[in-house]
C-alpha cells in the first residue's frame, strides 16, 4: 500500500486545502496539455487559465530539455501551488525529451524478462524526467494483451502472462518512484482483451469477474499492494462488474462508472492514491456522453483529475455542477486532497520544480540497460531454410530493405548499420507494386521489416493496406535470401503463415534496430523468450 505522508507533509496538505475555495479546488483537478509556444492557441489557453485559477497540473509532449523547462516555469509563475507535470514515459524519457535515453517498448522488456532491467527502465524515466521538471508519468502499462488483434496494448504491454506483467510492472513503478517521479498504472480495468480502440469507441473487457481477477485485475491489484501512487481509468467497459447499457446498447465506460471507479478500484482493490482519467476527448467517452455530462460524471464516479479538459469550458461545467447540486462539495474536496497528497509525496513544496541531472555514470548505466533489453528481446520464431545468421552475404552486395508500416515510423539505423558493414543499400517504404517480384531478384538479400506498433485510432496492428500487394507473386518462394523481421506487433505469422523465416524484435527504438542487424549477422544470439503466445493461427 501507499506509504502515508509524514507529519510535515500532511500539515502542508491540510493547510493548503483549507486555503482553497471550491473553485480553486476544482482547478486543481485539471490536467491540460501544454504544447507549442505561448503565442499559439493551445498553450495560450492554458496560460490564460493559470492566470485566473489555481491550475493543478499540465501534460507535456515532445521537446528539448530547454523547451520543457521553459514551458513549466512559465505556467508555474502564475500559480502558487507547485504543478504536477505529467508525460507518457512508458519507455524512459528519451521519447519525450530529446537527448535522453530511449528504452525499447515494454513488450521488448517483457521478452527480456528481467526485473532489474525493468527497474532501470523506471529509473530512466524518473531520473531523467525529473531533471527537466516532469514529476508524474502515465506508466507502467499494466494491460495484459489477451487478444492478438488488440490495437492498443500490443507493444505497449508487458505480454499476455498476468504473472509476468505484474512482476515487471511493479519493478518499473518502483524504479520510477524511487527516483522522484510518480508512477501511474494504466488502463484500468484493463485493455488488451478485445479488438477495439478506446480512442475511437468504448472498448470492452469481456472477461468474467473470476477471469478478470486472474488476468486483467492481477497486475493492478499487485501494483496497488506494492504502493503505486496513481492509476489511470480507461474508457473501457467491464460488463461483468457493471453491465448497464444505454439506449443504443452501449456499455458504460469505466471512466464514468461509479461502480468501477469507486466500487471496484477504491473499495475492492483498496486503492488510496490519485485516479486520473484517460484523454477526455477520446471517442470511448466522447461518443458515449456529451461533454458537460461526461466531465461531471468522471469526477462524480470517483476520478480525481481530468486529462486534456477543454478549458475553461470543462472547469466551468464543474463549477456549475457544484452550485446546482449535481456534484458534491465532499467529492471535490476528496479529489483535491488526493492531488495535494501526491504533490506532497513528491516533495514539490520543498524541492522545487526540477531534479538533478543524471551523472555520466548513471547515463552510461541507462544506455547499457537499453542496449541489453534490446539484445535480449530478439526472438527467432522460425528459420526453415537455415539462413540465420547470415554467413554468405558478401560485403559490397546490393541489398534492399523494405519497411511496411502503419504510420510515419521508419528504421534509419537499419540502413546505417548495413552500410557500415559494407553493403549497398536500397530502401523502399510500403511499396504498392504487384510487379516488385522482378525487381527484388536483382538484390543479394531482401530485408522486409514490419513496423506495426500499438498506434492510437488506427484500429489495427496487422499489416493492412495496399502495400500487401507486393506479396502477390510470392517473391520469397523464389528469392534465396529473404529475412522477415517485426519491430512492432509480434503476430504477423498469424497472417503471413508461409514465411520461411521470422524474427520478433518487439520494438523499433534505435537500440532495437542496431540489435536486429547484429542478430542477423550472428554477432548476438536470438534466444529471447516470446512474451506472448498465439503467434500463429490454428485455422
Amino acid at each position: 500500500m501507499i506509504v502515508k505522508l509524514n507529519a510535515t507533509q500532511q500539515k502542508w496538505v491540510n493547510d493548503t486545502l483549507a486555503s482553497l475555495s471550491t473553485e480553486d479546488r476544482l482547478a486543481q483537478l485539471m490536467v491540460p496539455v501544454l504544447v507549442g509556444d505561448f503565442e499559439g492557441p493551445v498553450a495560450r489557453r492554458v496560460l490564460d487559465f493559470a492566470e485566473q485559477h489555481q491550475l493543478g497540473s499540465i501534460f507535456l509532449f515532445q521537446g528539448t530539455p530547454h523547451e520543457q523547462r521553459r514551458r513549466i516555469e512559465r505556467v508555474q509563475k502564475e500559480v502558487a501551488i507547485p504543478l504536477l507535470v505529467a508525460a507518457d514515459l512508458e519507455c524512459g524519457s528519451g521519447h519525450i525529451v530529446e537527448g535522453h535515453v530511449k528504452f525499447p517498448d515494454p513488450l521488448a522488456l517483457a521478452a527480456a524478462g528481467d526485473e532489474k532491467l525493468a527497474y532501470m527502465t523506471g529509473k530512466g524515466a524518473g531520473l531523467e524526467g525529473r531533471s527537466v521538471g516532469i514529476n508524474w508519468t502515465y506508466a507502467p502499462v499494466a494491460d495484459v494483451n489477451v487478444n492478438p488483434d488488440n490495437p492498443i496494448a500490443c507493444t505497449r504491454s508487458l505480454g499476455d502472462d498476468p504473472e509476468l506483467v505484474a512482476r515487471l510492472a511493479k519493478a518499473v513503478a518502483r524504479g520510477m518512484q524511487d527516483h522522484g517521479i510518480a508512477a501511474c498504472a494504466k488502463h484500468f480495468p484493463g485493455d488488451g482483451v478485445d479488438d477495439l480502440d478506446q480512442h475511437a469507441v468504448t472498448s470492452v473487457n469481456s472477461l468474467s469477474m473470476d477471469d478478470w481477477r486472474r488476468i486483467s485485475g492481477r497486475a493492478f491489484k499487485e501494483l496497488v499492494d506494492d504502493g503505486v501512487w496513481s492509476i489511470m481509468i480507461g474508457h473501457i467497459a467491464l460488463p461483468a462488474w457493471h453491465d448497464d447499457k444505454d439506449y443504443r446498447g452501449a456499455y458504460c465506460p469505466a471512466s464514468v462508472s461509479e461502480p468501477i471507479v469507486t466500487g471496484l478500484l477504491r473499495k475492492e482493490l483498496g486503492f488510496e492514491g490519485l485516479i486520473v482519467t484517460d484523454d477526455m476527448n477520446m471517442g470511448g467517452v466522447a461518443g458515449y456522453m456529451n461533454r458537460e455530462d461526461r466531465t461531471i460524471a468522471c469526477i462524480a464516479a470517483g476520478c480525481d483529475t481530468l486529462l486534456f479538459p477543454r478549458l475553461p469550458d470543462d472547469y466551468d461545467a464543474l463549477v456549475r455542477a457544484v452550485h446546482d447540486g449535481r456534484l458534491s462539495e465532499e467529492r471535490v474536496t476528496d479529489a483535491c486532497r488526493r492531488v495535494l497528497e501526491m504533490k506532497a509525496r513528491l516533495g514539490l513544496p520543498d524541492d522545487g520544480l526540477f531534479g538533478r541531472e543524471a551523472t555520466p555514470r548513471e547515463r552510461e548505466e541507462l544506455e547499457s540497460a537499453s542496449v541489453t533489453i534490446s539484445r535480449n528481446a530478439i526472438c527467432k520464431v522460425r528459420d526453415f531454410a537455415g539462413l540465420l545468421p547470415l554467413r554468405n552475404l558478401q560485403p559490397g552486395s546490393k541489398v534492399i530493405t523494405i519497411t511496411l508500416r502503419s504510420e510515419n515510423q521508419e528504421l534509419p539505423v537499419i540502413d546505417e548499420e548495413l552500410g557500415r558493414r559494407g553493403y549497398d543499400v536500397v530502401h523502399l517504404v510500403n511499396p504498392d507494386d504487384t510487379m516488385l517480384f522482378e525487381e527484388l531478384m536483382k538484390y543479394g538479400a531482401v530485408f522486409l521489416n514490419f513496423v506495426f506498433p500499438a498506434c492510437w485510432a488506427t484500429q489495427s496492428v496487422r499489416s493492412v493496406g495496399p502495400h500487401n500487394r507486393m506479396f502477390l507473386n510470392g517473391f520469397f518462394m523464389e528469392h534465396p535470401c529473404c529475412i522477415f523481421t517485426s519491430f512492432g506487433s509480434p503476430y504477423h505469422l498469424r497472417m503471413f503463415n508461409t514465411l520461411p523465416d521470422y524474427i520478433n524484435v518487439h520494438s523499433a527504438c534505435p537500440a532495437s534496430q542496431k540489435a536486429a542487424v547484429e542478430a542477423w549477422f550472428g554477432d548476438i544470439p536470438m534466444d529471447g523468450r516470446s512474451p506472448v503466445g498465439n503467434l500463429t493461427r490454428d485455422v
